[in-house]
Protein backbone atom coordinates (compact mmCIF):
# COMPACT_ATOMS: atom_id res chain seq x y z
CA UNK A 1 0.00 0.00 0.00
CA UNK A 2 1.43 3.34 -1.26
CA UNK A 3 0.84 5.75 1.92
CA UNK A 4 2.08 8.63 0.04
CA UNK A 5 4.65 10.16 -2.50
CA UNK A 6 7.47 10.30 0.27
CA UNK A 7 7.21 6.21 0.52
CA UNK A 8 10.49 4.91 -1.19
CA UNK A 9 9.46 1.64 -0.95
CA UNK A 10 6.36 -0.63 -0.21
CA UNK A 11 5.94 -3.34 2.16
CA UNK A 12 5.86 -6.94 1.02
CA UNK A 13 3.24 -9.28 3.56
CA UNK A 14 4.04 -12.49 4.34
CA UNK A 15 3.17 -14.57 7.73
CA UNK A 16 4.52 -16.85 10.09
CA UNK A 17 7.70 -17.49 10.03
CA UNK A 18 10.62 -14.36 10.23
CA UNK A 19 13.13 -15.75 8.31
CA UNK A 20 16.12 -14.09 7.39
CA UNK A 21 15.11 -13.55 3.80
CA UNK A 22 12.51 -11.65 4.59
CA UNK A 23 14.58 -9.06 6.13
CA UNK A 24 16.13 -8.29 2.71
CA UNK A 25 12.54 -8.36 0.93
CA UNK A 26 11.52 -5.67 3.55
CA UNK A 27 14.51 -3.51 2.63
CA UNK A 28 15.61 -3.41 6.14
CA UNK A 29 19.62 -4.53 5.47
CA UNK A 30 20.78 -1.24 3.67
CA UNK A 31 23.89 -0.67 5.39
CA UNK A 32 23.89 3.08 6.24
CA UNK A 33 20.39 4.71 7.34
CA UNK A 34 21.01 4.28 10.67
CA UNK A 35 20.13 7.63 11.91
CA UNK A 36 16.80 7.57 10.54
CA UNK A 37 13.78 7.21 12.96
CA UNK A 38 10.55 5.71 11.11
CA UNK A 39 7.38 6.77 13.04
CA UNK A 40 4.84 3.92 12.92
CA UNK A 41 2.23 4.96 9.96
CA UNK A 42 -1.06 3.88 12.68
CA UNK A 43 -0.59 4.76 16.26
CA UNK A 44 -0.71 1.37 17.41
CA UNK A 45 -0.56 -0.01 21.03
CA UNK A 46 -2.58 3.19 22.41
CA UNK A 47 -6.05 3.72 23.42
CA UNK A 48 -6.48 5.76 20.01
CA UNK A 49 -6.38 2.68 18.20
CA UNK A 50 -8.47 0.07 20.19
CA UNK A 51 -10.92 2.96 22.47
CA UNK A 52 -12.77 0.17 23.61
CA UNK A 53 -10.16 -2.03 25.28
CA UNK A 54 -8.61 1.18 26.79
CA UNK A 55 -12.40 2.93 28.06
CA UNK A 56 -12.70 -0.95 30.13
CA UNK A 57 -9.77 -2.27 31.40
CA UNK A 58 -7.77 0.98 30.78
CA UNK A 59 -10.52 2.71 32.88
CA UNK A 60 -10.93 -0.58 35.60
CA UNK A 61 -13.96 -1.19 34.19
CA UNK A 62 -12.83 -4.96 34.03
CA UNK A 63 -13.87 -7.77 35.97
CA UNK A 64 -11.75 -11.27 36.74
CA UNK A 65 -14.69 -14.63 36.48
CA UNK A 66 -13.81 -18.28 37.80
CA UNK A 67 -15.35 -19.42 34.09
CA UNK A 68 -15.40 -18.63 30.22
CA UNK A 69 -19.47 -18.84 30.82
CA UNK A 70 -20.70 -15.10 32.46
CA UNK A 71 -23.91 -14.70 33.38
CA UNK A 72 -25.61 -11.40 34.74
CA UNK A 73 -29.58 -10.68 35.64
CA UNK A 74 -31.60 -8.10 34.26
CA UNK A 75 -34.09 -6.67 35.42
CA UNK A 76 -37.80 -6.43 33.17
CA UNK A 77 -39.80 -3.48 33.50
CA UNK A 78 -42.53 -3.39 36.66
CA UNK A 79 -45.21 -2.07 34.23
CA UNK A 80 -45.78 -3.41 30.58
CA UNK A 81 -48.17 -3.67 27.70
CA UNK A 82 -50.47 -7.40 27.67
CA UNK A 83 -51.22 -8.24 23.92
CA UNK A 84 -55.10 -8.93 23.14
CA UNK A 85 -55.32 -12.93 22.30
CA UNK A 86 -59.41 -12.15 20.44
CA UNK A 87 -62.04 -9.96 20.90
CA UNK A 88 -65.66 -12.08 21.88
CA UNK A 89 -67.62 -9.90 19.80
CA UNK A 90 -69.87 -8.64 22.52
CA UNK A 91 -72.10 -5.51 21.19
CA UNK A 92 -71.00 -6.54 17.82
CA UNK A 93 -69.63 -3.35 16.16
CA UNK A 94 -69.92 -1.08 19.18
CA UNK A 95 -68.64 -2.67 21.46
CA UNK A 96 -69.50 -0.90 25.17
CA UNK A 97 -72.40 1.21 23.55
CA UNK A 98 -74.99 2.47 26.26
CA UNK A 99 -72.49 1.36 29.36
CA UNK A 100 -72.53 -2.22 28.39
CA UNK A 101 -69.51 -4.32 29.03
CA UNK A 102 -67.81 -6.32 26.43
CA UNK A 103 -65.41 -9.36 27.04
CA UNK A 104 -61.72 -9.88 25.36
CA UNK A 105 -58.98 -12.30 25.96
CA UNK A 106 -55.24 -11.46 26.74
CA UNK A 107 -52.42 -13.25 27.10
CA UNK A 108 -52.02 -12.61 30.78
CA UNK A 109 -53.84 -12.28 34.26
CA UNK A 110 -52.13 -9.06 34.38
CA UNK A 111 -55.28 -6.87 35.30
CA UNK A 112 -57.54 -7.18 37.95
CA UNK A 113 -60.95 -5.87 39.01
CA UNK A 114 -60.84 -1.96 39.40
CA UNK A 115 -57.86 -1.66 36.64
CA UNK A 116 -58.80 1.39 34.32
CA UNK A 117 -57.07 0.18 31.73
CA UNK A 118 -56.06 2.14 28.40
CA UNK A 119 -55.84 0.44 24.62
CA UNK A 120 -53.65 1.23 21.92
CA UNK A 121 -55.58 4.73 21.37
CA UNK A 122 -55.62 5.76 24.51
CA UNK A 123 -58.85 7.81 24.21
CA UNK A 124 -60.79 4.85 25.07
CA UNK A 125 -60.29 4.27 28.66
CA UNK A 126 -62.28 0.84 30.08
CA UNK A 127 -62.41 -0.41 33.92
CA UNK A 128 -62.26 -4.12 34.26
CA UNK A 129 -65.39 -4.99 35.61
CA UNK A 130 -64.97 -8.37 37.15
CA UNK A 131 -61.83 -10.35 38.05
CA UNK A 132 -60.00 -11.88 34.83
CA UNK A 133 -61.09 -15.63 33.97
CA UNK A 134 -59.67 -18.55 33.01
CA UNK A 135 -60.42 -19.24 29.15
CA UNK A 136 -62.47 -22.67 28.49
CA UNK A 137 -61.69 -22.57 25.23
CA UNK A 138 -57.99 -22.08 24.60
CA UNK A 139 -54.99 -19.69 26.13
CA UNK A 140 -55.26 -16.69 27.93
CA UNK A 141 -57.59 -14.92 30.24
CA UNK A 142 -61.23 -13.49 29.69
CA UNK A 143 -61.47 -9.77 30.55
CA UNK A 144 -64.76 -8.10 31.14
CA UNK A 145 -64.07 -4.38 30.45
CA UNK A 146 -66.63 -1.18 30.41
CA UNK A 147 -65.64 2.18 28.86
CA UNK A 148 -65.35 4.93 30.67
CA UNK A 149 -67.19 7.74 29.65
CA UNK A 150 -70.17 9.97 30.03
CA UNK A 151 -71.59 9.62 26.69
CA UNK A 152 -73.99 6.87 26.20
CA UNK A 153 -73.41 6.94 22.50
CA UNK A 154 -69.92 6.28 23.14
CA UNK A 155 -68.06 2.98 21.99
CA UNK A 156 -64.69 1.53 21.69
CA UNK A 157 -63.97 1.05 18.14
CA UNK A 158 -63.23 -3.09 17.11
CA UNK A 159 -59.92 -2.12 15.43
CA UNK A 160 -58.62 -1.16 18.80
CA UNK A 161 -59.58 -5.14 20.45
CA UNK A 162 -58.21 -7.44 17.25
CA UNK A 163 -55.38 -9.86 17.86
CA UNK A 164 -52.23 -8.20 18.35
CA UNK A 165 -53.58 -5.22 20.16
CA UNK A 166 -52.43 -3.89 23.52
CA UNK A 167 -53.69 -2.79 26.88
CA UNK A 168 -52.37 -1.21 29.66
CA UNK A 169 -52.86 -0.26 33.33
CA UNK A 170 -53.32 3.63 34.11
CA UNK A 171 -54.46 3.06 37.54
CA UNK A 172 -57.19 0.83 39.83
CA UNK A 173 -60.58 3.31 40.51
CA UNK A 174 -62.89 1.66 43.66
CA UNK A 175 -66.31 2.94 44.51
CA UNK A 176 -66.49 5.73 46.79
CA UNK A 177 -68.36 3.98 50.04
CA UNK A 178 -67.60 0.65 51.34
CA UNK A 179 -64.95 -0.37 48.95
CA UNK A 180 -63.07 -4.19 49.64
CA UNK A 181 -60.52 -4.18 46.90
CA UNK A 182 -57.36 -2.40 45.49
CA UNK A 183 -55.01 -2.63 42.21
CA UNK A 184 -52.20 -5.74 42.61
CA UNK A 185 -48.36 -4.60 42.92
CA UNK A 186 -46.75 -5.95 40.54
CA UNK A 187 -42.90 -6.62 40.70
CA UNK A 188 -40.28 -6.77 38.24
CA UNK A 189 -38.90 -10.00 37.82
CA UNK A 190 -34.97 -10.72 36.64
CA UNK A 191 -33.52 -12.68 33.74
CA UNK A 192 -30.37 -13.91 32.93
CA UNK A 193 -28.25 -12.80 30.68
CA UNK A 194 -25.15 -15.00 28.97
CA UNK A 195 -22.33 -15.01 26.75
CA UNK A 196 -19.29 -16.96 26.59
CA UNK A 197 -15.54 -15.52 26.54
CA UNK A 198 -14.08 -16.53 23.53
CA UNK A 199 -10.08 -18.01 23.42
CA UNK A 200 -7.79 -15.90 21.79
CA UNK A 201 -4.15 -16.89 20.77
CA UNK A 202 -1.14 -15.61 18.67
CA UNK A 203 2.72 -16.54 17.78
CA UNK A 204 5.73 -15.53 16.10
CA UNK A 205 8.35 -17.53 15.03
CA UNK A 206 12.18 -16.43 15.14
CA UNK A 207 14.98 -17.88 13.26
CA UNK A 208 18.50 -18.12 14.58
CA UNK A 209 19.66 -16.27 11.75
CA UNK A 210 16.80 -13.38 11.61
CA UNK A 211 17.78 -13.06 15.52
CA UNK A 212 20.85 -11.89 14.63
CA UNK A 213 20.13 -9.22 12.33
CA UNK A 214 20.03 -5.28 12.43
CA UNK A 215 17.51 -3.10 10.71
CA UNK A 216 19.07 -0.41 8.68
CA UNK A 217 16.54 1.87 10.06
CA UNK A 218 15.72 2.43 13.45
CA UNK A 219 12.06 1.96 14.81
CA UNK A 220 10.66 3.95 17.43
CA UNK A 221 7.70 2.47 19.92
CA UNK A 222 5.20 5.27 19.87
CA UNK A 223 3.94 4.81 23.32
CA UNK A 224 7.55 5.17 25.23
CA UNK A 225 9.21 7.19 22.24
CA UNK A 226 12.16 4.35 22.55
CA UNK A 227 14.03 3.29 19.42
CA UNK A 228 15.69 -0.18 18.26
CA UNK A 229 17.85 -0.85 15.29
CA UNK A 230 16.98 -4.78 16.05
CA UNK A 231 14.76 -6.95 14.00
CA UNK A 232 13.42 -8.86 17.18
CA UNK A 233 11.78 -5.99 19.02
CA UNK A 234 10.13 -5.07 15.52
CA UNK A 235 8.91 -8.72 15.63
CA UNK A 236 7.62 -8.20 19.16
CA UNK A 237 5.84 -4.32 18.20
CA UNK A 238 3.89 -6.08 15.58
CA UNK A 239 3.00 -9.32 17.17
CA UNK A 240 1.60 -6.96 19.97
CA UNK A 241 -0.23 -4.36 17.56
CA UNK A 242 -1.64 -6.97 15.75
CA UNK A 243 -2.65 -9.25 18.65
CA UNK A 244 -4.56 -6.22 19.95
CA UNK A 245 -6.10 -5.14 17.07
CA UNK A 246 -7.72 -8.73 16.80
CA UNK A 247 -8.89 -8.88 20.21
CA UNK A 248 -10.37 -5.59 19.65
CA UNK A 249 -12.03 -6.22 16.23
CA UNK A 250 -13.38 -9.57 18.56
CA UNK A 251 -14.64 -7.82 21.22
CA UNK A 252 -16.73 -5.62 18.86
CA UNK A 253 -18.00 -8.27 16.04
CA UNK A 254 -17.61 -11.58 17.59
CA UNK A 255 -20.84 -13.42 17.67
CA UNK A 256 -22.01 -16.31 19.52
CA UNK A 257 -22.48 -19.92 18.07
CA UNK A 258 -24.35 -21.20 21.37
CA UNK A 259 -27.88 -21.38 20.87
CA UNK A 260 -30.81 -21.34 23.68
CA UNK A 261 -30.76 -25.75 22.71
CA UNK A 262 -27.25 -26.32 24.23
CA UNK A 263 -24.67 -24.81 25.65
CA UNK A 264 -22.09 -26.46 23.86
CA UNK A 265 -20.92 -25.55 20.34
CA UNK A 266 -20.83 -27.60 17.28
CA UNK A 267 -17.50 -26.44 16.05
CA UNK A 268 -14.13 -28.06 17.36
CA UNK A 269 -10.77 -27.36 17.01
CA UNK A 270 -7.73 -29.84 16.32
CA UNK A 271 -7.82 -30.95 19.40
CA UNK A 272 -11.57 -32.31 19.36
CA UNK A 273 -12.96 -30.27 21.87
CA UNK A 274 -15.15 -27.36 21.03
CA UNK A 275 -14.63 -23.83 20.32
CA UNK A 276 -16.41 -20.96 21.71
CA UNK A 277 -17.01 -17.89 20.16
CA UNK A 278 -17.88 -15.22 22.12
CA UNK A 279 -20.91 -12.48 21.15
CA UNK A 280 -19.23 -9.05 21.16
CA UNK A 281 -20.73 -5.42 21.71
CA UNK A 282 -22.45 -5.50 18.22
CA UNK A 283 -24.37 -8.83 18.85
CA UNK A 284 -25.60 -7.93 22.27
CA UNK A 285 -27.26 -4.91 21.33
CA UNK A 286 -30.99 -4.89 21.14
CA UNK A 287 -31.85 -5.60 17.79
CA UNK A 288 -34.71 -2.64 18.69
CA UNK A 289 -31.69 0.34 19.12
CA UNK A 290 -30.19 -0.18 15.95
CA UNK A 291 -31.76 2.54 13.52
CA UNK A 292 -30.90 3.21 9.63
CA UNK A 293 -30.96 6.11 8.07
CA UNK A 294 -30.11 7.28 4.89
CA UNK A 295 -29.30 10.88 5.31
CA UNK A 296 -28.10 11.73 8.98
CA UNK A 297 -29.98 15.19 10.49
CA UNK A 298 -30.57 16.60 13.82
CA UNK A 299 -33.76 15.38 14.01
CA UNK A 300 -32.53 11.52 13.28
CA UNK A 301 -29.99 11.97 15.56
CA UNK A 302 -32.57 13.64 18.24
CA UNK A 303 -35.31 10.94 18.08
CA UNK A 304 -33.15 7.97 17.91
CA UNK A 305 -31.74 9.44 21.36
CA UNK A 306 -35.78 9.58 22.41
CA UNK A 307 -36.05 6.34 21.42
CA UNK A 308 -32.89 4.54 23.39
CA UNK A 309 -34.45 7.19 26.60
CA UNK A 310 -38.19 5.37 26.56
CA UNK A 311 -36.64 1.87 25.92
CA UNK A 312 -33.83 2.13 28.81
CA UNK A 313 -34.71 0.74 32.22
CA UNK A 314 -33.39 3.35 34.37
CA UNK A 315 -34.28 7.20 34.00
CA UNK A 316 -31.98 9.69 32.41
CA UNK A 317 -30.46 11.63 31.73
CA UNK A 318 -27.56 9.48 29.89
CA UNK A 319 -24.23 9.91 28.79
CA UNK A 320 -23.16 8.10 25.79
CA UNK A 321 -19.94 7.51 24.50
CA UNK A 322 -20.46 7.34 20.19
CA UNK A 323 -18.18 5.13 18.53
CA UNK A 324 -18.35 6.08 14.91
CA UNK A 325 -16.36 6.12 11.63
CA UNK A 326 -15.31 9.37 9.89
CA UNK A 327 -18.10 9.47 7.40
CA UNK A 328 -20.12 9.50 10.89
CA UNK A 329 -18.61 12.12 12.63
CA UNK A 330 -18.41 14.24 9.52
CA UNK A 331 -22.55 13.61 8.72
CA UNK A 332 -22.92 14.44 12.77
CA UNK A 333 -21.26 17.48 12.36
CA UNK A 334 -23.05 18.87 9.51
CA UNK A 335 -26.45 17.68 10.89
CA UNK A 336 -25.76 20.25 13.68
CA UNK A 337 -24.51 23.40 11.86
CA UNK A 338 -27.48 22.99 9.20
CA UNK A 339 -30.05 22.61 12.14
CA UNK A 340 -31.60 24.98 14.54
CA UNK A 341 -29.78 22.30 17.06
CA UNK A 342 -31.13 21.30 20.03
CA UNK A 343 -27.87 20.09 20.83
CA UNK A 344 -24.89 22.36 22.50
CA UNK A 345 -21.44 21.76 22.26
CA UNK A 346 -19.84 21.87 25.32
CA UNK A 347 -16.31 20.84 24.86
CA UNK A 348 -13.39 18.98 22.73
CA UNK A 349 -12.10 17.02 25.15
CA UNK A 350 -12.55 13.68 26.73
CA UNK A 351 -11.10 13.21 30.15
CA UNK A 352 -12.42 9.24 32.72
CA UNK A 353 -10.92 7.58 35.02
CA UNK A 354 -9.85 8.06 38.72
CA UNK A 355 -9.79 11.03 39.56
CA UNK A 356 -10.13 12.42 36.34
CA UNK A 357 -6.23 11.26 35.90
CA UNK A 358 -7.08 9.02 32.88
CA UNK A 359 -7.28 10.49 29.75
CA UNK A 360 -7.73 9.06 26.06
CA UNK A 361 -6.46 10.85 22.99
CA UNK A 362 -7.73 11.28 20.01
CA UNK A 363 -10.90 13.87 18.67
CA UNK A 364 -13.89 14.18 21.20
CA UNK A 365 -16.19 15.98 20.47
CA UNK A 366 -19.68 15.97 23.13
CA UNK A 367 -23.11 17.44 22.83
CA UNK A 368 -26.11 17.60 25.12
CA UNK A 369 -29.32 17.27 23.79
CA UNK A 370 -32.76 17.10 25.18
CA UNK A 371 -33.65 15.91 28.72
CA UNK A 372 -30.10 16.67 29.09
CA UNK A 373 -28.68 13.62 27.31
CA UNK A 374 -25.01 13.53 26.38
CA UNK A 375 -23.17 12.53 23.52
CA UNK A 376 -19.15 12.08 23.26
CA UNK A 377 -18.55 11.21 19.98
CA UNK A 378 -14.89 9.03 19.71
CA UNK A 379 -13.44 8.24 16.12
CA UNK A 380 -13.15 4.31 16.13
CA UNK A 381 -10.62 3.57 13.78
CA UNK A 382 -12.03 -0.37 13.01
CA UNK A 383 -15.01 0.82 11.12
CA UNK A 384 -13.07 3.15 9.09
CA UNK A 385 -10.53 0.20 8.32
CA UNK A 386 -11.14 -0.48 3.90
CA UNK A 387 -8.99 -3.92 4.75
CA UNK A 388 -12.38 -5.62 6.47
CA UNK A 389 -14.91 -2.93 5.65
CA UNK A 390 -15.39 -3.58 1.85
CA UNK A 391 -18.66 -2.33 0.83
CA UNK A 392 -18.62 1.44 -0.63
CA UNK A 393 -20.42 4.49 0.11
CA UNK A 394 -21.16 4.78 -3.70
CA UNK A 395 -20.84 8.84 -3.21
CA UNK A 396 -17.59 9.33 -0.69
CA UNK A 397 -15.69 5.72 -2.15
CA UNK A 398 -14.94 5.81 2.02
CA UNK A 399 -16.21 2.26 3.97
CA UNK A 400 -20.02 2.24 4.23
CA UNK A 401 -18.96 1.14 8.10
CA UNK A 402 -17.21 4.49 8.63
CA UNK A 403 -20.68 5.94 8.35
CA UNK A 404 -22.29 4.00 11.63
CA UNK A 405 -22.26 5.00 15.26
CA UNK A 406 -22.86 2.57 18.28
CA UNK A 407 -24.27 4.71 21.27
CA UNK A 408 -22.25 3.21 24.57
CA UNK A 409 -23.85 4.00 28.00
CA UNK A 410 -20.68 3.80 30.75
CA UNK A 411 -23.14 4.37 33.53
CA UNK A 412 -22.32 2.90 37.09
CA UNK A 413 -24.68 1.07 38.82
CA UNK A 414 -25.50 1.50 42.53
CA UNK A 415 -22.63 -1.61 43.05
CA UNK A 416 -20.04 0.77 41.03
CA UNK A 417 -20.01 -1.52 37.96
CA UNK A 418 -19.52 -0.34 34.42
CA UNK A 419 -22.66 -0.73 32.10
CA UNK A 420 -19.97 -1.68 29.81
CA UNK A 421 -17.13 -4.10 31.05
CA UNK A 422 -14.62 -6.52 29.80
CA UNK A 423 -14.70 -9.57 31.23
CA UNK A 424 -11.68 -12.42 31.65
CA UNK A 425 -11.09 -15.47 32.55
CA UNK A 426 -8.92 -16.04 35.90
CA UNK A 427 -5.11 -16.67 35.64
CA UNK A 428 -6.00 -16.25 31.83
CA UNK A 429 -6.57 -12.62 30.58
CA UNK A 430 -2.97 -12.89 28.95
CA UNK A 431 -0.72 -15.82 28.80
CA UNK A 432 2.42 -16.08 27.50
CA UNK A 433 5.05 -18.08 27.17
CA UNK A 434 8.62 -18.82 24.89
CA UNK A 435 9.36 -22.12 23.29
CA UNK A 436 12.85 -21.97 22.89
CA UNK A 437 15.03 -24.25 20.41
CA UNK A 438 18.62 -23.27 19.48
CA UNK A 439 17.79 -19.65 20.24
CA UNK A 440 15.95 -17.97 22.95
CA UNK A 441 14.94 -14.38 23.05
CA UNK A 442 17.68 -13.14 24.43
CA UNK A 443 20.04 -15.18 22.24
CA UNK A 444 21.93 -18.56 21.17
CA UNK A 445 22.06 -20.97 23.88
CA UNK A 446 25.04 -21.90 25.11
CA UNK A 447 24.00 -24.56 27.44
CA UNK A 448 20.58 -25.94 29.27
CA UNK A 449 17.58 -27.76 27.69
CA UNK A 450 15.06 -26.40 24.76
CA UNK A 451 12.24 -27.71 23.78
CA UNK A 452 12.79 -28.04 20.27
CA UNK A 453 15.97 -28.43 18.16
CA UNK A 454 14.99 -25.98 15.22
CA UNK A 455 17.21 -23.55 14.59
CA UNK A 456 15.18 -20.59 16.66
CA UNK A 457 12.42 -20.31 19.17
CA UNK A 458 8.71 -19.55 19.13
CA UNK A 459 6.52 -16.81 21.12
CA UNK A 460 2.78 -17.87 22.41
CA UNK A 461 -0.02 -15.70 23.73
CA UNK A 462 -3.28 -16.66 24.90
CA UNK A 463 -6.32 -14.47 26.10
CA UNK A 464 -9.53 -15.35 27.53
CA UNK A 465 -11.71 -12.75 27.19
CA UNK A 466 -15.46 -11.01 26.12
CA UNK A 467 -16.82 -8.14 26.59
CA UNK A 468 -20.33 -7.66 28.76
CA UNK A 469 -23.02 -4.48 28.09
CA UNK A 470 -25.19 -5.25 30.94
CA UNK A 471 -28.00 -3.16 29.53
CA UNK A 472 -28.56 -4.11 26.21
CA UNK A 473 -31.74 -1.75 26.25
CA UNK A 474 -29.66 1.55 26.79
CA UNK A 475 -27.30 1.31 23.90
CA UNK A 476 -28.09 1.07 20.10
CA UNK A 477 -26.55 1.99 16.65
CA UNK A 478 -27.37 4.16 13.93
CA UNK A 479 -26.44 2.42 10.43
CA UNK A 480 -26.29 4.20 7.49
CA UNK A 481 -28.73 2.26 4.73
CA UNK A 482 -26.36 1.88 1.67
CA UNK A 483 -28.90 0.02 -0.48
CA UNK A 484 -31.33 3.10 0.04
CA UNK A 485 -29.00 5.49 -1.55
Amino acid sequence: MQINDLQVSIGNWHTGLTQSNHLRSFFLMEPVLASSVVTRVYNRMTGSKNPLSFLTIGTGRAKELPDIIYRWPLMGDSEKAIPIISNLGDGGSFPGIGNTTFRVVMAEKWFTLGDVIVPDNSDYPCRVQEYPATNGFGDGFIYTLQLVSADPTAYIPTSLLEAGKEFSKDFNSQEHDHSREGGDTHYATPFMMENYMGTFRKKYEVTGAAHEKVLSIKLMDPESGKTTETWVKYVEWEFWCQFQDEIERALWYGKSNIDNTTTIPTMKGLSGNPIYMSAGVEQQLAPANKQYYTRLTESVIRDFLNNLSYGGTEPGPREYVAFCGRGFMDGFDKAMKSSASNFTLVDSKFITGSGQSMELGGQFTSYVGLNGDRITLKELPLYNNPVRNRQIHPETGLPAESYKATFLNFKMNSKGESNITKVYHKGREMVTTYVEGLYGPYGPKQSGTSATAVDGYEFHAMSECGVMVSDPTDSGQLILSVDSL
